[in-house]
């Protein structure tokens, strides 16, 4: 299953902390939903005027209702997680196809944040993709992969040599969710896929 990837941010002083899509791909769902809108707008007061606003009114409006509803598909079909941390609970949103499953749950379900490098040498020479994977206790829900990052090694380095960076966000995101964080990123693992 393809998905957008997810980037964590930390978001009002510090009180929460969410990982979703990166911005562009936000602000490309507003545009749809909005430019889909202004389309069908045009398409209306070029119908109620007589105006001649270039191709036939119904035209924009049936074309400004699919990019709008790509927009509103788009937007229920991004996956994210949210933690509160003041309250200690998070908010899931993840699933295949447009309506996928909202859970909420507190922060005490969740086992460890846990840091895998995935070999990918069909993606690039020497590529290797480090994943960090959250895991639930007793393996409640799918294990949801936060972020990812692929780098390319140098022949005969280990493999987690180019694990730093996701190495410190990994610490500093599982020290403020207050779950155990595990560095497995010197061997390899399989790429890691949630079973729906």
């Amino acid at each position: 299953m393809i998905e957008t990837p997810l980037f964590g941010r930390f978001m009002g002083e510090d009180k929460r902390l969410v990982f979703s899509a990166p911005m562009p791909y936000h602000h490309l769902v507003r545009a749809s939903i909005g430019g889909g809108a202004g389309m069908m707008l045009i398409g209306l007061l070029a119908g109620a005027t007589h105006a001649d606003a270039g191709p036939d009114p119904w035209w924009w409006m049936f074309f400004g209702l699919l990019v709008l509803l790509s927009g509103v598909a788009a937007m229920f079909s991004l996956t994210s997680i949210s933690f509160d941390l003041g309250e200690r609970f998070y908010r899931r949103r993840q699933g295949p196809g447009m309506f996928s499953g909202l859970r909420v749950g507190k922060v005490s379900e969740l086992d460890a944040l846990v840091l895998i490098s995935e070999p990918n040498p069909a993606y690039m020479a020497g590529g290797v993709t480090y994943h960090l994977v959250l895991h639930w206790k007793g393996e409640a829900q799918p294990i949801m992969v936060l972020q990812q990052d692929t780098r390319m090694l140098p022949p005969g380095q280990p493999l987690n040599i180019g694990a730093h960076q996701l190495l410190a966000e990994g610490l500093k995101y599982a020290q403020a969710i207050g779950i155990p964080f595990f560095d497995n990123s010197h061997f390899a693992s399989q790429c890691p896929v949630p079973i729906w």
